[in-house]
């Protein structure tokens, strides 16, 4: 029997460490462990958060059955995307693509509304008409005055909000880490099961314009033993189906405000502690790590202010050289290049203290 699934994007905002990447986690792992089991492909979601995105599925709410003309839908996919890491999300918002159907915006219940907080609420304005306020890191409160806290938080965000489209928007707490990071795996999230159902109810058919040319932004590019190369990222443009034969003319997946790094990680390091550090090129621009690049250790930067002209025609004469020794038949030259190629480095200075117990990296 073929099913029909329907997809809905939901945009993830949040202020450095308030706990998104957690709170993806938590989605994904509770929705396959929970009662969607008879999905069968719920084992495997685990496997599409280690590739650098996150979708989960779920039962079909009830306003949606009557939805999906002559073949009407069987489940409900929700795909998660990162918007501060999503590379070309202010070009796609300026273009008009609507492809967040939903926002979920991530405050840290103890730390409340952050600088980085504003600029999420400007973003998630322009993107979609729908959103939700998850209040996370609820296990750090004092279980006496836990739920006064909340009540508190969640006033003080509606006050926020009573300005913006999003007056009296759903507001939930939930603990996607008890414990925090370094918790093991057995602290259960709090709340995250009520979540689901809260994302459920506020899902509506969205209207998609499969026509025009295939446009995908790229978000992560790696390989699979056996598989060959992989790319991940969101259609903005067109439609794509199993089996379909894809041209690619310029294989480029960054733009003037991203580049990616290498060579500086290795393959088994946490990135996540490194998000948001300030690094430098040595061709003078400075940006900010947004986090990993597939899985061998590369990483994203923003460059705020974006790269000058003749930062991206050396990095543009660097890609061409490798393409050429890539063409001679033998494999990609992974090698740094030689001196006189003028290779674009990334300094990363930071410091960590003695007698700090977190081991905090600190910048100036």
């Amino acid at each position: 029997i073929r099913t029909k699934t329907l997809n809905f994007n939901i945009g993830v905002l949040g202020h450095v460490d308030s706990g998104k990447t957690s709170l993806a986690r938590a989605l994904s792992s509770t929705a396959s462990t929970a009662a969607f089991d008879k999905n069968p492909q719920s084992r495997e979601r685990g496997i599409t958060l280690d590739l650098g995105f996150s979708s989960f599925t779920v039962d079909l709410p009830d306003q949606l059955r009557d939805s999906g003309g002559k073949q009407p839908y069987d489940s409900l996919q929700f795909t998660l995307v990162d918007c501060p890491g999503h590379a070309s999300l202010i070009r796609t918002i300026i273009g008009g693509a609507q492809i967040i159907d939903l926002m979920m915006l991530v405050v840290d219940v103890v730390k409340g509304v952050q600088t980085q907080t504003a600029e999420c609420l400007l973003i998630g304005e322009l993107t979609c008409p729908r959103m939700v306020v998850v209040l996370n890191k609820i296990d750090l409160l004092p279980p006496n005055k836990r739920q006064s806290a909340i009540e508190k938080m969640t006033k003080r965000l509606h006050k926020t909000l009573e300005n913006t489209r999003f007056k009296d928007c759903p507001v939930i707490a939930v603990a996607a880490k008890p414990g925090g990071p370094e918790a093991p795996d057995t602290e259960e999230p709090q709340g995250v099961p009520q979540l689901i159902e809260l994302l459920k109810k506020q899902t509506y058919l969205p209207k998609r314009d499969p026509g025009g040319d295939l446009l995908m932004a790229v978000d992560h590019c790696f390989s699979i033993r056996g598989q060959g190369t992989v790319m991940t990222g969101t259609v903005l443009q067109g439609s794509l189906a199993i089996n379909d034969t894809v041209e690619i003319p310029a294989l480029k997946v960054t733009d003037d405000y991203t580049v990616i790094g290498r060579s500086l990680f290795k393959k088994e390091t946490n990135l996540q502690l490194f998000v948001g550090l300030k690094v430098t090129l040595s061709t003078g621009e400075t940006g900010v790590i947004e986090g990993g690049f597939g899985q061998s250790g590369k990483f994203k930067i923003h460059i705020q202010e974006g790269l000058r002209p003749e930062t991206k025609q050396l990095l543009s004469s660097l890609s061409k050289k490798k393409g050429k020794s890539e063409s001679k038949g033998g494999p990609a030259n992974e090698e740094e290049p030689k001196a006189d190629s003028q290779p674009v480095t990334v300094h990363l200075h930071f410091k960590r203290y003695v007698f700090d117990p977190h081991k905090k990296m600190v910048q100036s």
